[in-house]
């Protein structure tokens, strides 16, 4: 059975993530890992970390380095077969992890990316994700948000899994990886995973959902405290820079309507500084777009008719 690393990013969520660790570590086996990068906690994280639970490496950043590059952190000290990435305000109901175990041993080789059913912790009969659905704008939403949970479901494929709760092969994440890190570090949060997945999906790996894994999600937990402009900034800019880099010209022609609203957006928001973070957003995505394009092994625009709908 495959060895599975459970990486865990955090920052000012000491209750979280305790509850979090006490869902993984009754699970794990001998030959499997947990680390947790604490990003520049002030709460009393690390202390909670290092007394209760010692089975866990610890990796502290000294300073918020956003969830894209706190998962790198990680990533360079996972040794597994696969990285379960789960959110702080996530918990793996019991079970889970094996069954996670149990499908990453079974998929088919060319499957690099697994997804877990995620439901809301406050109200778990509704789903919060089963991964990830792009819009041939290149807008994204979770896929089934907000629907009743289904006791019918089975393994299918999706386009890519949401990083709150997801397991990646650690072979695809190698092929994959680009100079600004497996995650791009230019992401401080949200659209990383997206990110990531398109670039794997481009490379030529497949994505499924294993809904008999289940996840609990504190929805937005993350992102609260930070300012009623910073979900939208953060989407915004980040939807700009994954354009740029994964998708076909065709595609950024017919996104040109939306990606210019985005731009008014930012701009009416935050003035010239959101021109200049619109622009820094778009030269990185092209600056990495020949490196993506290096990885390509399919058609683009046949993968693009496929999974971008709605």
């Amino acid at each position: 059975m495959p060895r599975l690393c459970v990486l865990i990013v955090n920052w000012n969520a000491r209750d979280d993530l305790r509850t979090c660790l006490q869902s993984v570590v009754s699970q794990i086996s001998k030959c499997d890992q947990v680390i947790v990068v604490d990003n520049g906690s002030e709460d009393g994280s690390v202390a909670m970390v290092s007394d209760e639970f010692p089975v866990v490496r610890l990796i502290e950043t000294g300073a918020n380095l956003g969830f894209a590059e706190g998962c790198n952190r990680g990533l360079e000290l996972a040794d597994a077969d696969w990285v379960f990435t789960l959110n702080n305000d996530a918990a793996i109901e019991a079970g889970g992890l094996e069954a996670a175990r149990k499908a990453a041993a079974e998929v088919a080789v060319d499957v690099g990316m697994l997804q877990p059913r995620i439901v809301f912790r406050d109200r778990p009969d509704r789903t919060n994700s089963t991964g990830v659905l792009i819009a041939s704008d290149g807008g994204a939403r979770d896929r089934d948000f907000d629907v009743p949970v289904r006791s019918d479901d089975t393994r299918e494929e999706i386009f890519c899994p949401t990083a709150g709760a997801a397991l990646y092969r650690q072979e695809m994440l190698r092929q994959v990886r680009l100079e600004t890190g497996i995650f791009d570090r230019t992401y401080f949060m949200y659209f990383e995973d997206i990110d990531l997945g398109w670039r794997s999906r481009l490379a030529g790996w497949r994505a499924v959902y294993i809904p008999e894994a289940m996840i609990t999600h504190a929805w937005q937990g993350s992102s609260t405290g930070r300012g009623i402009d910073f979900v939208g900034l953060q989407y915004r800019l980040n939807r700009l820079r994954t354009l740029a880099k994964n998708a076909s010209c065709t595609m950024l022609l017919t996104s040109l309507p939306r990606s210019l609203s985005h731009a008014f957006w930012l701009t009416l928001h935050r003035g010239p500084r959101g021109l200049a973070a619109v622009w820094a957003a778009l030269r990185d995505g092209f600056a990495q777009r020949s490196h993506v394009q290096s990885l390509v092994a399919l058609e683009v625009r046949a993968m693009e008719r496929s999974w971008f709908r709605f």
